[in-house]
């Protein structure tokens, strides 16, 4: 069944089909398109939600209603002009074609909420289209033979039963026979039909309604869809880029090359490592490149998506890099948003059967997950006193940031005066990356931000001498009130079940990422 050729067009950037369209799965749907302006043109299918996200705020057409064979029903969804991702360099389409003259796909139609999506292969200009759909039932002209078929025989044998069952019939002596009544097994008058026929024709009435009905297209039963955040191959593809970008930044000790691969606190961590290596006078180059990743991509129904990678360091064996990967729209480019070196020798959960962490997780937990990281940042405030430092197992890191924070209170206070006071606070964002393990073990990653205050004594000023902090603040800079410094430490914690052990601290890095006063 097809709708013959159509004109579709948009003034928006897609022409894309609601759920409702693709409601029974088991058919083969075809899609056959091509530009009504030689514009090289893409075609492809994809779940809903990916869709959605991709389109959300972009004006573009939704094709509402289809009906055979000739009428097409669409709507104008307003939204902004653009420009979209090309369609062709997403991972997440079921099927596609792309490119210049005509373009075809054929997809069995599958169980859930699904759309189609035509659009300029550029995803920056309006589609103006030449589009003809069809849907194709499978074995359904096989099937329509077999029915005729199988009703030609069973026919013929009933024919052949009745004739069979005539001739059976011999004619009985006048007393034999009461009066007005058939003999039993007759044919009486006529009204009565063989049981031997009866039972053929029901078989055909069966056979006709089972086989018709194989032939229906079943109605959809699944209402929402998930899919892994990405596969082992496009997540090294990701990695691949970054580690080029990355060598790029190396060679001219600027960050601007990973702007397109990092953001939040890894992107600010990564502008004030170049900083301080350009104020240390560094020499540009080397490689810090991920190596044979492990990849760890839990499922999802919406975005943000996310997935975790552990890999080698390239001329670094002590330490293993363990990244987690966002991609915050369908749309959008994989980012790096958590960045950590993990000891070789500290062991690690497997990470590849990951699932995303919920509320639920928290009561089979030794502690929360998002708790965890609010209890660290409390812990950390409070000092190696703290009510929170029995949740966690002692952590060389840890201990010896406590021993610097007491140093540097103890040479202030040598010079009596200068200093009216030093507040060192330690804050953990809304929201943590955390996933559970097949272990059952959380795997929780937090970048708190430790915010750094010293108050000047009255006629006392202070300045950053040294770097780091002198790579944000030159020692000609100098301050009547305080000084301010703030660092970035990536954490990550290690929640087991309950009943099996306490928080592990199993890496701490941080990073200063900025220096003043005031």
């Amino acid at each position: 069944m097809y709708s013959g050729e159509q004109h579709l067009s948009s003034k928006g950037l897609a022409i894309a089909t609601t759920p409702e369209l693709l409601n029974r799965h088991g058919p083969v749907l075809h899609v056959d398109v091509r530009s009504a302006k030689n514009q090289p043109v893409f075609v492809g299918v994809a779940r809903d939600f990916d869709v959605a996200s991709y389109l959300k705020g972009t004006g573009h057409t939704r094709l509402v209603q289809v009906q055979y064979p000739i009428a097409l029903s669409t709507e104008e969804e307003k939204g902004t002009a653009g420009p979209l991702a090309a369609p062709a360099t997403l991972d997440w389409w079921v099927t596609k074609a792309n490119g210049s003259g005509p373009q075809s796909i054929a997809w069995p139609i599958e169980d859930g909420p699904y759309d189609v999506v035509i659009m300029n292969a550029d995803g920056k200009t309006a589609p103006d289209v030449q589009a003809e759909l069809g849907i194709e039932i499978p074995k359904a002209f096989r099937t329509a033979l077999a029915v005729f078929a199988g009703g030609i025989l069973l026919l013929a044998l009933g024919i052949l039963l009745i004739l069979l069952r005539r001739r059976s019939v011999r004619p009985q002596a006048p007393g034999n026979i009461a009066s007005g009544t058939p003999q039993a097994g007759a044919l009486g008058d006529g009204r009565r039909s063989s049981p031997g026929v009866r039972r053929v024709v029901g078989l055909a009435l069966v056979l006709g309604l089972v086989a018709g009905c194989s032939a229906i297209p079943q109605a959809d039963t699944v209402t929402s869809l998930t899919r892994p955040a990405i596969s082992d191959a496009r997540a090294a593809a990701v990695i691949k880029h970054y580690n080029d970008l990355s060598d790029k930044a190396n060679s001219s000790l600027d960050a601007k090359p990973l702007t397109a691969v990092e953001t939040g606190n890894v992107l600010r961590q990564s502008q004030a490592w170049y900083k301080i290596a350009r104020a240390e006078k560094a020499k540009p180059g080397g490689t810090s490149a991920f190596l044979e990743p492990v990849i760890g991509s839990p499922q999802f129904g919406t975005y943000p998506m996310r997935f975790v990678s552990s890999s080698g360091i390239a001329g670094d064996k002590e330490y293993r890099h363990v990244g987690v990967w966002e991609r915050a729209t369908a749309g959008s480019p994989w980012m790096l948003v958590f960045s950590a070196g993990v000891k070789t020798a500290a062991k690690l959960p497997d990470i590849t059967s990951l699932r995303v962490a919920t509320r639920a997780d928290d009561t089979k937990l030794a502690a929360g997950t998002q708790g965890a990281a609010s209890s660290l940042a409390t812990y950390r405030t409070d000092g190696p006193k703290s009510a929170r430092a029995a949740a966690f197992q002692p952590n060389a890191d840890i201990t010896e940031l406590f021993a610097d924070i007491a140093k540097d209170k103890a040479e202030q206070a040598k010079e009596r005066g200068s200093v009216r006071g030093i507040t060192n606070t330690f804050s953990s964002p809304a929201e943590s990356p955390a996933f559970i393990t097949k272990s059952g073990t959380a795997m929780v990653f937090v970048s708190l931000t430790q915010d750094y205050t010293l108050l000047a004594g009255s006629n006392w000023q202070f300045w950053w001498e040294s770097v780091p902090e002198a790579a944000f603040s030159p020692a000609t800079a100098k301050y009547q009130s305080g000084l301010t410094r703030t660092t970035i430490h990536d954490t990550v914690l290690l929640i087991p079940p309950k009943g099996q052990g306490k928080i592990r601290i199993a890496s701490f890095q941080s990073q200063v990422v900025d220096a003043g006063g005031y």
